[in-house]
């Protein structure tokens, strides 16, 4: 089914999280192909793993935080994700960020109306101590911006078949001291469609961003939205290389122009050696996003957003919706397999 104008694309995200049929890729791996979802709850069921498999080979694994009293796991993130040969290609935090969750999502200036304090559902900063000193930043304290807000999953359903599909139901809220529940700032629905087809593993991400209680605004802010950190070792500062739409070769920073030198890629990939292997990861915009601006850096993580340069307001119970592709691939880079993937989502 073809959508061509933004206001169809919002309506048909809806009944996809609704009804769980209308985001199916348009191709999908064969009919006897057999995908597995394996629901996993180690170490006394303090994180839940949902382990994506792919006739009998590891595919993915969905990592979320269920003892809420210790937050040591503030949001949910897709970690490993494997090529169809099953190499990893994402990294979690590697030596710095520990923000950086693999495949993630999240927002790092959250201003909810009549709250003094911005509300940061990206990093992982800890609870206020005003008299530490900040000495990596002149412009503002870290040490008194927290605490980060968790992105708590209320309800996980699948299916599995011919590809898996993964609903989940988040409430963004406010972290307390001694205090297992916090204020709900935002209402979350996001899917995932994860198939593999030849040399690639596809997961498509879906996600409708609802103000809870009162009106919320996401401040412009690179901290933003769906993005990856790829694995350490195909990074650019370690030997890889980073490409894009446009055929810029390891660009930096923002991309959000309609023209020019800083013009919004529709696509930007990382690849690099793995061993004896060379594998990478594209991260794919969706046409019909109300913006999709781009932030990528040479340590290997990129992201598509609509709020990093400009705000994006929200009236009570009314939403946002956005959608990015993440495709993992054995092989290099193969430019014109990226322009048909991107054709492929944006035509969903």
């Amino acid at each position: 089914m073809r959508f061509t104008t933004r206001r169809r694309f919002m309506m048909t995200g809806i009944a996809a999280i609704a009804g769980g049929s209308a985001w199916a890729p348009s191709a999908a791996a064969g009919g006897s192909d057999q995908y597995r979802v394996i629901d996993q709850t180690p170490f006394r069921g303090q994180t839940r793993r949902l382990k994506l498999a792919h006739n009998d080979r590891y595919v993915a694994s969905l990592i979320f935080s269920t003892d809420y009293p210790t937050h040591f796991r503030l949001k949910p993130e897709l970690f490993p994700v494997c090529t169809p040969a099953g190499l990893p290609v994402t990294s979690s935090h590697q030596y710095c960020f520990i923000h950086h969750q693999s495949i993630m999502c999240g927002h790092g200036k959250v201003h909810v109306e009549g709250r003094d304090q911005n509300v940061d559902f990206f990093r992982k900063l800890p609870f206020p101590d005003a008299d530490r000193k900040d000495r990596w930043h002149s412009d503002f304290n870290l040490f008194t911006m927290g605490p980060s807000g968790i992105q708590r999953v209320t309800e996980a359903r699948w299916t599995a078949g011919e590809r898996i599909s993964i609903e989940l139901t988040l409430q963004w809220e406010t972290r307390r001291m001694h205090r297992e529940a916090g204020d709900a700032v935002l209402i979350e629905t996001r899917r995932y469609v994860v198939f593999q087809r030849d040399e690639s593993t596809v997961i498509d991400q879906f996600s409708q961003l609802t103000a809870a209680d009162r009106p919320i605004t996401l401040l412009a802010d690179r901290h933003s939205l769906m993005g990856v950190r790829v694995h350490d070792l195909i990074d650019v500062e370690d030997g890889g290389v980073m490409i894009d739409s446009e055929g810029r070769v390891n660009p930096q920073g923002d991309y959000w122009d309609a023209d020019g030198d800083r013009k919004a890629p529709r696509w930007v990939d990382c690849s690099g050696p793995l061993g004896d292997a060379t594998v990478g990861m594209t991260l794919i915009s969706h046409p019909n996003n109300l913006r999709n601006q781009f932030y990528v850096r040479e340590y290997g993580v990129m992201l598509v957003s609509p709020t990093l340069g400009d705000s994006v307001h929200l009236r009570q119970g009314s939403s946002l919706k956005f959608a990015a592709r993440f495709v993992a691939h054995d092989g290099p880079l193969n430019v014109q397999r990226a322009n048909q993937l991107q054709a492929e989502f944006a035509s969903s």
